[in-house]
């Protein structure tokens, strides 16, 4: 069984939650592969979902090397949309290309956005799905078409991406709020279902990239914050 604690009270080992929040782990899927995929797959289904890639389209995916990046590269190419990834390693870059990315750019090198123009033919992206924050998060919004769409779903640079309703509407972009991803209770529920039966149909595929025991969770935070972690960071009881 797998569920949520709604946030916090994780860290430990027996927790009380609500008995209509748990899920039952579909066979074929592993314990850690569903734990991976509760939140993360949730949120990729769930922020794809809210964009709506639609088939040839071109999708910008930033922090393509962590645990929602890799999954969103997965169900973006399941829709049919073609996928430039970003990150700030080769190991990220590797990963992203492994999950389906058909280009996978250094944001951390000098031009990188003249690459994204230059694979997309000049024209930019439809959607660009936006996790680093900052500068390089308003990069990002930039190499949004005319008619194209930006969410921001992290802030991996320790500030979101800010972009008013006023520059969009310039731009001719649509901004789509975290929110359209889970309008309801009953649609993250929904999303966490099909992530987790997603995963035992081998249709989403998390990557584990390092597991601390539950007593080294300040080792864990620690690895994220340097942002070297790749996919998902788990704690093991």
């Amino acid at each position: 069984m797998a569920t949520t604690t709604g946030g916090s009270g994780g860290y430990a080992q027996k927790v009380a939650v609500d008995a209509a929040m748990v899920i039952p782990i579909p066979d074929g899927l592993g314990f850690e592969e569903a734990v991976a995929l509760l939140n993360d797959g949730r949120t990729a289904l769930g922020i794809a979902r809210a964009v709506a890639p639609k088939p040839g389209e071109w999708v910008l995916i930033g922090a393509a090397g962590g645990g929602v990046g890799s999954l969103l590269i997965q169900v973006v190419k399941q829709a049919g949309a073609r996928v430039v990834a970003t990150a700030s390693s080769a190991a990220k870059l590797d990963l992203a290309t492994e999950r389906g990315a058909e280009v996978a750019i250094d944001y951390t090198r000098p031009g990188w956005q003249d690459r994204v123009r230059e694979a997309t033919g000049g024209s930019g992206v439809a959607v660009a799905c936006e996790a680093i924050g900052g500068a390089i998060g308003r990069a990002s919004f930039e190499l949004v078409a005319p008619g194209g769409r930006f969410i921001a779903f992290g802030a991996g640079s320790g500030t979101m991406t800010q972009v008013s309703e006023q520059e969009a509407a310039t731009r001719q972009v649509t901004l789509v709020p975290m929110g359209a991803a889970f309008p309801s209770p009953a649609v993250m529920q929904e999303m966490s279902v099909q992530a987790l039966a997603d995963g035992a149909a081998g249709r989403l595929r998390p990557a584990i990239g390092q597991r601390f025991p539950l007593e080294r969770a300040a080792d864990a935070h620690a690895a994220i914050g340097a942002r070297t972690a790749l996919g998902k960071t788990l704690l093991i009881p």
